[in-house]
Order: C-alpha cells, then structure tokens, then sequence
C-alpha cells in the first residue's frame, strides 16, 4: 500500500482506474483532467499537495502528482485536509454532501456543472478503495446503527389528558405554532382553483415545452401520493408518544398533502394529460427515493419507532423529499410560470403548495433537532448519514430530467446546471440550521 497523494499511489491509482469497468460506465460521460489536492490539517504545516489525473469518457490517461501546468489545466480542483478526504474515502460521507457542507472545496470548477458527475465520482472514490484499503476501508457498522437507541414502547392504557394541562397547546411549542400558521394559510380548495385559462394556453406551448411540463407535474403528483400515504406511521409514532401538540399538527400535515394530490390532479385533467402513460417520466433516480427509500424510512416506523428510526424517516420526508426535490420543482414551476406570465391557476396552486411545504419543512427540522437534543450521538449520525446516502440520487433526479433533451434545446431555454445548484443550497441551509440547534442545545424554531 503507498501513502495517501504519494507519486506512487497517483499511478497506482491511475492504472486502477484505466482498469476498472465500473469506473469506465459510470464515467462514460465525463471529460476533463481533474486535481485532487491535500491540503494542511489544522496545526499541520506541511505543504499542499495534489495528484493530477486526466480523465475522459470512462478513461485514465494520465496520473501523477500536479506540477503547476496540470493545474492550469485541469477542469476541477477538488480540495481539502487529510481527515476530510478520508472521511468521504471511508464512505462516512458522499462526496456531494462535503462539498455542501464546506469540508471538501472547490478551488478550480463550478459546483453545479460537477454535481451531473456523481456517479463518476463515487465510481472513482470505490476505485481508491481498492488502491488503499487499509488506509480506506469503510466502517464495517455504522455509527448510528451500533448506538442505536431503542424503539419507545407503545402505551397500553391512557394515562392522562394533556390538554387538561395549564401549560400544554401554548405559543411556547413550535409545533402549536404551526398549526395556528395551518388554519390563517392552510384554509384553500383545490377545486376552487380555476385551470380554464391554463388548458387553452397549454394549446399554444410547443410539444417539448409540454413534455417538460408534464414532467415536472407528474414528478410532484407521485412524489404528493407518495407523502400523503407515507406520513400515517410517523403521525401514530407521536400519538403514542402522548405529544399532542405535534399531533395536532401534523393532521393539518396529511390533509395538506392530500389537497396537493388533488391539485395536480385537476391540473392534469385539465390539460387532458391524464390519458397517456406519464409515469414515463420516473426516471432510476426518481425510483431510488420515491419508491424505495421514502416508504422504507417511514414504514419501519411501524416495527421500530426508535429516535434512530424517526430520524432517518424525517430526514427522507422533510428534508430530501420535500427540503430539496420539492423545493427545486418549486423553483423550476417559477422559472417557467411566473417569469413568463402563464398558466395562472398552476401559478395560483404551486404558490400554495410552496406556503404549505414550508410548514412542514419547519416541522421536520424541529422534530430532528428535538430527537438529537434529547437522544444525542446516535440520532445525528442518523441524520447524517440518510443525507450521505441519499442526496446523490436527489441530485440525479433533477439532473435526470433534463437529460431527456439535448442540452442546447432544453424547453423554455433552461438548464440544469442553476436547479442543481438551488437544491445543493437548499440541502445545506437546513443542515447548517440543525447544526446551530446542536451546538445551542434548542430545537429549531424553539426562539423564534
């Protein structure tokens, strides 16, 4: 084995991956040199150091440690101390979440013309695994799963009322105030909203501005299904727990996403969409955190309703399924509809999905702050490691969608590049906000 960004595990490395024919697929569709450099430690002098590799369309050409000219031409620079490459060499953290959160940088590139590339990258990452793995190798448990705390037993018999208490269903709970927020914004009828301007400008969109458009609407409308039957396990997880407050709540939570299924639902009729086959457009990735890892984290709740298990299934549903993908799809509905004056009942419907959804993204990141707070370790490494797993398939669904047209005819003139970008931000900002409520020791929202 040669140490980590020697010369000679550069080449090692190199030839590794001109060999692999899992680096050769996934990485078909890359092309350009990348630097991956080292920097100093905290308290560590030594100087940075980078190892250079020319890489094209699934092949390694070349692979050395970087003179100065291999940094002047290298597409990327990726850089960051030892521990922060062996964090995510190890597996403890996908290489697109350390670059959310700052312990990877980019010192040479554009981040959102990267984030297309994850699958070459954690192709390339298993690569580097099989050149050092005694320096690499994975935990073999993960942190979560060996201090897992175990599941709250479910009461047998009613022990008391809490809303007969004198400091129960106050201000001072953040999910009250939430419900309070429910019933002023919360109160609108789907059929209400009227779609009769919506289907006659529809007519006028050329066929690849309504494939798009029917792309998004058909992501959101399974994705809305998908949430309205998942959140059922969470919401008697905190019945049984006897906090009424969240509870009351989240009933406003289950009948919002059911107005939301019913919204899109008479979108699409009205556009006379509903008779051909659109889940055409669920692409893997979609597949991945729709159909997988949404009904996996919430219906385990049913057999292990443990602080672990609930924060793995309010990290899937708050904040991938609803904190990024939604609120991508938010903004791509803006970019189309608003900027460009049409369909106003979509208009009128996705602004009040968006003010709906960020209730429950405020819940979501009370309820995971309060769960470490009261639970510790256990339940942020939860966190942490359900963003790790699943913020590259989140990042393929946008990215994804797009590869369905060819890059210079994308409808509407889009691109992916700025809706990656939205959600990488979006993924950061709440892991940034649980942060501060770790190191405050106060659940989000609780000063607020």
């Amino acid at each position: 084995m040669h140490p980590l960004f020697s010369h000679k595990w550069a080449l090692a490395l190199g030839a590794a991956l001109e060999s692999s024919a899992a680096y050769r697929d996934a990485a078909r569709r890359w092309d350009g040199a990348v630097c991956l450099e080292r920097t100093a430690d905290a308290g560590d002098e030594a100087p940075a150091v980078a190892v250079f590799l020319d890489l094209a369309h699934g092949r390694c050409h070349a692979a050395r440690l970087a003179t100065d000219a291999d940094r002047r031409q290298a597409r990327y620079i990726i850089s960051g101390p030892l521990t922060a490459w062996l964090t995510v060499l190890r597996g403890d953290e996908a290489p697109t979440v350390a670059l959310m959160r700052g312990h990877l940088t980019l010192s040479k590139g554009m981040l959102p013309m990267l984030l297309p590339h994850v699958g070459a990258a954690n192709a390339l990452v298993d690569v580097v695994r099989t050149v050092s793995p005694s320096a690499v190798s994975p935990s073999a448990v993960s942190p979560s799963a060996a201090t897992a705390v175990p599941p709250t037993a479910a009461p047998t018999r009613r022990t008391g009322f809490r809303s007969l208490e004198a400091g129960a269903l106050t201000d001072a709970s953040v999910p009250w105030r939430l419900w309070e927020k429910a019933k002023r914004h919360g109160i609108w009828n789907p059929a209400d909203i009227d779609f009769t301007v919506d289907a006659v400008q529809w007519r006028a969109l050329t066929p690849g501005e309504q494939d798009l458009l029917l792309r998004l609407v058909t992501l959101f409308q399974g994705g809305e299904e998908a949430v309205v039957i998942d959140i059922l396990p969470l919401l008697d997880v905190i019945s049984q727990e006897g906090r009424l407050d969240e509870q009351l709540y989240l009933t406003s939570f289950v009948w919002e996403e059911a107005k939301h299924v019913e919204g899109m639902h008479r979108f699409l009729h009205a556009v006379g969409a509903l008779d051909t086959d659109l889940t055409r457009f669920h692409t893997p990735a979609y597949h991945t955190i729709i159909t997988h890892a949404l009904p996996q984290a919430m219906q385990r709740l049913r057999h292990d309703s443990s602080p672990v298990a609930q924060a793995r299934a309010s990290t899937t549903y708050n904040m991938i399924v609803e904190g990024v993908l939604a609120e991508t799809g938010y903004h791509v509905f803006h970019e189309i509809l608003v900027t460009r004056g049409i369909l106003p009942g979509m208009q009128q419907m996705t602004a009040l999905l968006k003010l709906d959804e960020s209730r429950h993204i405020a819940y979501g990141l009370y309820l995971l702050s309060r769960l470490g707070i009261e639970h510790g370790a256990p339940v942020w490494d939860a966190i942490a490691d359900t963003m790790n797993v699943l913020m590259d398939p989140t990042i393929a669904v946008i990215t994804e969608a797009f590869a369905a047209y060819p890059a210079d005819a994308v409808p509407f003139a889009l691109s992916a590049a700025p809706f990656v970008e939205h959600a990488m931000s979006q993924g950061a900002k709440r892991l940034e906000r649980l942060e501060r409520a770790r190191a405050q020791g106060v659940p989000v929202g609780t000063k607020e």
